[in-house]
């Protein structure tokens, strides 16, 4: 019952935040200029606060910094024996792009670290750098290249991490390749997208192996994959913001261990949808179709079914944008007795603009993973409170509380719920 009343809970206070809105609203008035469609919240430039950046010559350097302090208290996802602590937290960011009138050019990079206070094995550091350039042949017209370099990691409380028996978060790192054409025709748009990523798994040092001989549980790196992405979009302009949208991708996945070589496989999926702009206050991008896998492993179950993306956003407001996201796709596992799980994906946010440095968020989700080998699902859900205090250009301290709770699952995977408090201070140039 605690799970449903949990779930309820999210939905009133989802609601009630909505019903809300139109008196917060009457705290400020939007400036002329910024009323603009598919202008949001999130989005909107602020003249005052916004930070002014860096000119080098025909290229413009952003960079911001932050430093803050958390707690944690369950950091591994556990119903019983739960463990608490609290941690410190810091990240860096930069980027250099052109605003040249034609043509563009870019360099990114992040780096962020949580040190734990007492549970150090826990501690992660994730970082991206990436570069991209775009040519530009006319107006209707580009080819851009983006080459990547990401680190990230999987969380204790992910159900994949638990299943395999780890307690320790797990880094991966894939370098990726994507170059992508654009062109049109009249109404009819057309783009061409390859891509391809490396992913690289580090192995968890859990000690030795249970049997002499045989993978510790925390040998991912065999683990290790290549994926490569084939796509072609249409788009038909039925009217000034309203397209309608075919999509086809073909992904093929290789495994680098010859002992592997049966998890790997071919997935094709065809979607259609649309992409509309409701005057202004509904905006919607929506497909649907159909995918297929197929494993090189005769004894691993092909996996089929519908396939979805899409987002919603809608301003009740001027000061209030809301967007709902949903979406399914078919995911890698990095457990022995597993070769990848079904995963469907749906969020609503609320971002309210209550002060005109002041921003408010209200974010709920819900992630459910279905496995076919062996037979097991999973349902997280999540709920994010925030809020973002522009003190200048310079200066913004950022408050957030997130609680965390598996709603159903199979037997042999915990529920569990989960509370993390973070408080950060930002300096951006």
């Amino acid at each position: 019952m605690a799970r449903y009343r949990f779930k309820y809970a999210l939905s009133g206070s989802a609601l009630c935040f909505t019903l809300l809105l139109p008196s917060l609203a009457e705290a400020q008035a939007v400036p002329r200029g910024e009323a603009a469609r598919g202008v949001t919240v999130a989005n909107r430039a602020r003249e005052d606060f916004d930070p002014l950046g860096v000119r080098l010559g025909g290229f413009r350097l952003d960079a911001a910094a932050e430093f803050g302090a958390g707690y944690d208290d369950n950091l591994f996802g556990t119903r019983r024996n739960r463990e608490a602590d609290g941690y410190a937290t810091w990240l860096a960011e930069a980027g250099l792009q052109s605003d040249w009138s034609r043509h563009a050019l870019g360099l990114t990079g992040r780096v962020e670290q949580r040190r734990y206070l007492e549970t150090t094995a826990l501690n992660w550091t994730d970082y991206a750098i990436g570069a991209f350039g775009r040519y530009d042949v006319n107006a209707d017209t580009n080819v851009e290249l983006r080459l990547n370099r990401v680190q990230e990691h999987l969380e204790t409380s992910n159900v994949d991490v638990q299943q395999a028996g780890l307690t320790r978060p797990v880094p991966y790192a894939y370098n990726e390749a994507q170059l992508q054409g654009q062109t049109r025709f009249n109404r009819l748009g057309v783009l061409l997208q390859g891509n391809f990523r490396d992913y690289n798994f580090d192995d968890v040092d859990l000690g030795p192996a249970p049997t002499p001989g045989q993978p510790r549980p925390g040998d991912i790196s065999r683990f290790d994959f290549q994926s490569s992405i084939a796509a072609l979009g249409l788009s038909y302009e039925v009217g000034p913001g309203r397209y309608v949208n075919l999509i086809g991708r073909f992904q093929d996945i290789k495994y680098d261990e010859s002992a592997q070589s049966g998890r790997d496989s071919k997935t094709w999926e065809v979607l259609g949808g649309f992409t509309y702009d409701f005057d202004g206050v509904y905006s919607l991008r929506a497909a649907i179709g159909y995918r297929q896998r197929d494993y090189d492993g005769p004894g691993i179950p092909n996996l089929s079914g519908p396939a979805f993306e899409g987002e919603l956003t809608w301003q009740p407001t001027l000061l209030t944008t809301v967007t709902f996201g949903a979406k399914r796709t078919i995911e890698e596992s990095i457990r022995a007795n597993s070769v990848s799980y079904t995963r469907t994906q749906g969020q609503v946010r609320v971002d309210h603009e209550y002060l005109r440095n002041v921003i408010l968020g209200l974010e709920l989700g819900a992630d459910r993973r279905e496995y076919e080998q062996p037979s097991e699902q999973a349902t997280d859900a999540y709920g994010i409170v925030s809020a973002r205090w522009l003190l200048n250009r310079t200066v913004s301290v950022v408050a957030s509380y997130q609680h965390a709770r598996r709603l159903d699952s199979s037997a042999g995977i915990d529920d569990f719920d989960r509370n993390l408090i973070q408080l950060r201070l930002r300096i951006a140039l």
